[in-house]
């Protein structure tokens, strides 16, 4: 995990945002979650208007809000560990992902991908193979999520 977690600072840089550090939120996470917020960071995506912050902001006891934008929520439930997209307008959720580190995996795929398309722009069907194995693999096949990591696959599908 480790290893992958490299390619991650390497890939993304200084665009990672690492949380301030609070004991207490510290205490409620597991190691790997506290890696993550504490020491790599969650990665700001203008393709999915993710816009992450450095401040600790609690939804509620065992919810940390990790984006706080107009149009939704990226909220992590501390408890059972899974990462929802909140519409306050509507009080919907949708499941991003189980996991922090599925969700910053995610985001890596995807704007892997991306910057691999932009690059290449020939070889459009085999980036899109190997981001959507890479998620399939990931996700389990999206079992327990809703359906917005499968909309962006279908949405970027060559065929």
């Amino acid at each position: 995990m480790k290893n992958k977690l490299e390619q991650i600072k390497l890939f993304f840089r200084d665009n990672l945002i690492i949380k301030n550090y609070n004991n207490d939120l510290r205490d409620s996470l597991n190691i790997e979650d506290a890696n993550i917020l504490f020491n790599i960071g969650l990665p700001n995506s203008t393709e999915l208007d993710f816009k992450f912050t450095k401040e600790i902001k609690y939804l509620n006891n065992n919810e940390l809000i990790l984006d706080d934008s107009e149009n939704g929520k990226i909220i992590y439930n501390i408890t059972n560990k899974q990462v929802y997209l909140f519409f306050p307008s509507d009080k919907k959720k949708m499941i991003l992902n189980d996991g922090l580190f599925q969700f910053l995996f995610s985001i890596y795929y995807y704007e892997l991908f991306l910057n691999n398309w932009k690059n290449d722009k020939t070889n459009r069907a085999h980036y899109f193979n190997d981001f959507e194995k890479k998620m399939n693999i990931l996700n389990h096949n999206y079992e327990s999520l809703d359906y917005y990591w499968e909309a962006i696959i279908e949405e970027l599908s060559p065929i």
